[in-house]
């Protein structure tokens, strides 16, 4: 019994006393008295070192004051990745089909290629998802690959790339940015003899490829979905690509689809992609290749209308 007795004590006793501790010393910690910065004000002016971080404080409340309210998504973004891409592309591990555009002072990664067949056809201009590289997207590899051999040339400009923590807010405010960088690329295309004919746009970029072409006077433009844009009033040709797994994206093709019927227009094609997402992972080939076949049968411009890119 007594053996008993001092096992209990021992199993029990020990933590009560370590909890006895600690509520002691947060009683103490509770009680202790604030700094002296905070109870006597004339005790933290005679310390030089509160003094200075008072006014250092003072000076930081005054200029946030005076700068324009942010939000938290809005604050400075990290370093660009643009820099460390053209200094890859000036140090050649790009592949062979980047070429730089601009000047010195605002150079533009872009990939091209030229028509191997004669006579050459024209030119397909791509433009990345907001946020995209251009050496990353398999639509565009694709393309380089499968449309030179057709008569076609192809061009994909780089539109900015922010830092990965960008929202959709910082792209749009690319917009002019990237509608310049484009028309570089239009210029390029123009001082090869390559006019546009059209101009292909990714996701949240449809609208800016609508822009360009329109702007361009391109023949037509072909759209990368998910895109959940209207047509408008809008009559240039147009091929409209859906990833048939994203039902969002399905809902606004199955209204654009109606929405051209209604209007009558005279080239709307519309391509569901059995078994695609948004990546179009496995469907790369059969994108170029729509996209040329597209482009081969666009009626001739009407006799009242100059030639794309002319």
């Amino acid at each position: 019994m007594h053996a008993m007795s001092r096992s209990f004590t021992r199993r029990y006793s020990l933590p009560c006393l370590a909890l006895w501790l600690t509520m002691s010393t947060l009683t103490v910690n509770a009680a202790d008295p604030p700094p002296a910065s905070s109870k006597d004000p004339a005790a933290a002016s005679a310390d030089p070192t509160t003094t200075a971080t008072t006014a250092a404080t003072a000076d930081a409340a005054a200029a946030a004051s005076a700068a324009p309210t942010l939000g938290a998504s809005d604050q400075a973004l990290p370093a660009l990745p643009e820099p460390q891409l053209l200094a890859r592309f000036e140090a050649h591990t790009l592949p062979a089909d980047f070429i730089k555009l601009g000047d010195a002072a605002e150079p533009i990664l872009a990939r091209y290629r030229a028509a191997t067949k004669l006579p050459a056809k024209g030119a397909v201009i791509f433009i990345p998802a907001p946020g995209r590289f251009i050496g990353d997207d398999a639509v565009i590899a694709a393309a380089l690959a499968e449309l030179p051999g057709g008569g076609w040339s192809v061009l994909a400009v780089q539109t900015p790339l922010l830092s990965a923590v960008a929202s959709v807010k910082h792209y749009h405010a690319t917009h002019d940015q990237a509608l310049a960088r484009v028309t570089k690329g239009l210029e390029y295309l123009a001082a090869q003899q390559s006019p546009v004919t059209v101009v292909v746009g990714r996701a949240g970029s449809v609208e800016l490829a609508r822009e360009v072409a329109t702007a361009a006077g391109a023949a037509a433009v072909a759209a990368l979905g998910p895109w959940h844009g209207r047509l408008s009033e809008s009559r240039m040709p147009l091929l409209d690509v859906s990833p048939a797994r994203e039902p969002v994206s399905l809902a606004h093709a199955d209204e654009r689809r109606h929405e051209a019927s209604r209007a009558k227009l005279e080239v709307y094609k519309q391509v569901l992609l059995s078994g695609a997402d948004q990546r179009y992972i496995g469907c790369e080939v059969e994108i170029a290749r729509r996209i040329r076949g597209f482009a081969e049968h666009l009626p001739p411009p009407a006799k009242d209308q100059p030639a794309p890119g002319s």
